[in-house]
């Protein structure tokens, strides 16, 4: 998984986004999102005869969250896409975009009637037309976790034609050692819909707030181990505003780690574009890499487990300190790798899930792990160097090196599971055909996009296999994105047999 994928999405000079952001078009699930709300149309009415809407206030009352980071509403018929908004609220909103057809966006900028889930946003650089970094500040963390458990869901009905349903009752607050949810005994097999459950993670290590006295584990703040901030011309670090080049200067970011925020406390970097930090709460090292460069970037050591991973800033690693742990867990978890096996791990990165499939599959198994990006591959070789199963490729993942990535004819390997940590983007129709032709007994996909993995999961079940669990992390407090655990098995049919 290189920097590119899921690292922020980068304009010149950093980026807003504290994680990759969704395509700049709205998602066809918030599209269809927008039924029950409703608005007084006389502003809308005004703004039509006018050459521009933007810069204009209409009233909404708001509907449902729709992937991307805002909720639904209609005013005189028209889509409105409004930020710094929760479910059932009316607002006043200000139109920022009018330049589709089909579709305006807008910022609340005046609540008149709150939602009970509203609270006052913790960080001072929230709300409209300031910092884009974040989305969902303004809403406490169950509102948070049952609005991505409803965009999960609603991706897997309108993209996977899954029976899928968000479950409001069941947010913990920590990760519990338990089987998945919707596992269904040995046989893996589902029953009934996907319930879908966003789980909080503990952010834990050196330096964490949680780890203070009368400090709070589940905050949704100081989370954010790595980071790429944008400079001011007053060479104060910032981030972008939404959908903005503009800049706005954050100097103490409340979702940053408090190790990458005291590596730049009182810092200013004049006559740089870009700063990027990466820290690691389980060692508390820190590197900062300056850009344009003046010199190589340093490298921080990742430990998971007893495994150390080395690797510089701009080597791809989970961002929040409690990921790596969690989503390794639910991938073998889901896996259940038995030694002497072999396993596919794509889109490899430095090489998190290999390391513990290669201990899971033994000396005498095999994994094969296969990654576009020169730097996580060179990474991924110093860590894994005690593991010889494992058997690094630097290649692109595509349909034809993974038709190929056990050789192929009469000598052609088997493959038994696979994990796959694709970006936001998805494998695509054509890299599941590809993987799920090799017949792996389960698959384990790693997702940070709902939409991508709903239409992956449609290839899947085209090609024989069905979800068989899900789990969903909330690892990105605050903001849109969450990360999912796919299981998917062969679909078994079952024959009744009568006399």
């Amino acid at each position: 998984m290189s920097p590119a994928r899921r690292q922020p999405a980068r304009r010149p000079g950093g980026t807003a986004r504290p994680h990759p952001s969704p395509a700049d078009s709205p998602s066809a699930s918030a599209a269809s999102a927008v039924s029950g709300s409703a608005v007084s149309g006389s502003a809308v009415e005004d703004s039509a005869a006018a050459a521009t809407a933007v810069g204009s206030l209409i009233e909404l009352v708001v509907g449902q969250v729709a992937h991307g980071g805002f909720c639904v509403a209609r005013a005189g018929g028209r889509v409105v896409f409004v930020r710094h908004a929760l479910p059932g609220e009316r607002v006043r909103a200000r139109v920022t975009d009018d330049s589709h057809d089909r579709y305006w966006r807008a910022d609340a900028v005046d609540i008149l009637v709150p939602s009970p889930q509203r609270v006052a946003a913790p960080c001072p650089h929230a709300g409209p037309g300031a910092c884009g970094g974040c989305d969902w500040q303004h809403a406490d963390l169950a509102a948070q976790r049952r609005g991505k458990a409803e965009v999960i869901a609603e991706a897997l009905r309108r993209f996977g034609g899954l029976d899928a349903v968000a479950d409001p009752e069941a947010h913990p607050v920590s990760v519990a050692p338990a089987a998945p949810a919707g596992r269904q005994g040995e046989s893996g097999a589902r029953r009934g819909p996907v319930r879908v459950v966003v789980e909080a993670v503990p952010v834990g290590g050196r330096g964490s707030r949680g780890d203070r006295p009368g400090g709070d584990g589940d905050d949704g703040l100081g989370w954010r181990t790595r980071m790429r901030f944008a400079v001011t011309a007053q060479g104060e670090i910032g981030l972008r505003a939404s959908r903005s080049h503009a800049v706005v200067a954050v100097p103490d970011c409340r979702i940053a780690h408090p190790l990458v925020a005291g590596a730049l406390a009182g810092r200013r970097f004049p006559g740089a574009e870009a700063v990027e930090v990466a820290a690691s709460p389980s060692t508390g090292q820190v590197a900062v890499a300056v850009y344009p460069a003046a010199a190589a970037p340093g490298e921080v050591v990742e430990t998971v487990g007893e495994r150390r991973f080395q690797l510089g800033p701009d080597v791809f690693w989970q961002v929040h300190p409690g990921a790596p742990e969690v989503l390794v867990a639910a991938v073998r978890d889901a896996l259940r790798p038995r030694a002497g096996e072999t396993a596919l791990d794509l889109y490899s990165g430095a090489g998190l899930f290999a390391a513990f499939l290669a201990v899971d599959v033994g000396p005498g198994g095999r994994v094969v792990a296969m990654e576009s990006d020169v730097a996580a591959v060179a990474a991924a070789a110093r860590s894994l160097a005690d593991l010889p199963q494992v058997s690094l490729r630097s290649l692109r993942v595509t349909p034809a090196t993974v038709r190929g990535v056990v050789g192929s004819g009469s000598t052609a390997g088997r493959v038994d599971t696979a994990v796959l940590d694709p970006p936001r983007t998805g494998a695509g129709p054509a890299v599941m055909a590809a993987l799920l032709a090799h017949h792996p007994r389960a698959v384990a996909y790693v997702a940070c996009d709902p939409v991508a993995l709903g239409r992956d999961l449609a290839a899947a079940s085209a090609a024989g296999y069905e979800l068989v669990s899900l789990r969903a992390f909330d690892l990105f407090p605050m903001t849109t994105h969450v990360e999912c655990v796919a299981l998917l098995e062969p679909h078994v049919i079952e024959l009744i047999v009568t006399r």
